[in-house]
């Protein structure tokens, strides 16, 4: 529809049904959050297709690069990162939509945390040696943790990767494991710019992110702690937060050494475990 010349925004679900023709069968009773769950998800798909030709043919200008002038490596080297920013943006509206819909259920195994941690550590290690920061791993002794070791990766992956990005050049990111009375907890400390007081507690929720990182422009989506959240409570935990603004963030990770019950933990695909 065209008013004045100007066309008007389709509503979501009419974007829906005509986006692709994929989604056709938005029932006209769907609420306001179905809509939106299959918005995202069309959306996310579509986007991820020529996004994945522009880092591929990326690679291939990089292969090539000694052809390259200075200033094409420059304008070469922005379309990676922001390539790469938007791929981690629809891989992050993906996994939400799922957990939001049940559809990520995890497989659970016998799971050494202090391995888990260990390896997401030695992951971050070029990211924090480009920024200047140091990384520090105390891992204490503990018995293995009936978990999804790939969803726990990421919960690792997620904060260390924050604790770096809001670090300053010097600063010190540590990765502290305890087993504390038949539970596991996790600290990642970092010495960075820290969090508003008034504003931490809401630091959980979809599209959140500190006032001062924004103003920083330092880059983030404020999708990474909702997924921690929501990975961490599938584990029958839950997570906190403690910052200073100007001195630093500890996010604190409490998971249980065992489920409490079995469905507790929602739908699971336990492999190897006893």
């Amino acid at each position: 529809m065209v008013r004045g010349g100007v066309p008007l925004a389709r509503s979501h679900p009419d974007r829906l049904r005509g986006e692709s023709g994929r989604v056709r069968d938005v029932p006209s009773g769907a609420s306001a959050d179905e809509a939106r769950a299959q918005f995202l998800a069309v959306i996310s798909h579509e986007m991820r297709t020529p996004l994945t030709s522009i880092i591929s043919f990326s690679e291939l200008l990089r292969g090539e690069a000694d052809g390259l002038s200075p200033e094409g490596l420059r304008f070469l080297g922005i379309i990676e990162r922001n390539a790469d920013r938007l791929l981690r943006l629809i891989d992050d509206l993906l996994m939400l939509n799922r957990l939001e819909a049940g559809g990520l259920p995890l497989e659970l195994t016998q799971v050494s945390l202090p391995d888990v941690a260990a390896e997401a550590v030695k992951n971050a290690a070029p990211m924090a040696a480009k920024s200047g920061v140091t990384v520090h791993l105390d891992a204490g002794d503990g018995p293995e943790l009936l978990a999804d070791p790939r969803r726990l990766t990421q919960v690792f992956d997620n904060l260390i990767g924050n604790a770096v990005k809001f670090s300053h050049v010097d600063g010190l990111v540590r990765v502290r494991l305890r087993h504390v009375r038949g539970n596991w907890r996790i600290d990642v400390s970092d010495t960075g710019i820290g969090i508003p007081a008034d504003e931490a507690a809401r630091l959980f929720g979809l599209f959140v992110r500190g006032s001062n990182a924004r103003t920083a422009g330092l880059p983030g989506t404020g999708l990474g702690l909702a997924i921690v959240k929501s990975l961490v409570e599938m584990h029958g935990g839950h997570v906190k937060v403690e910052s200073v603004l100007g001195e630093g963030t500890t996010f604190s990770v409490y998971l249980p050494g065992r489920p409490r019950r079995h469905g507790d933990l929602g739908s699971t695909v336990i492999s190897g475990a006893q």
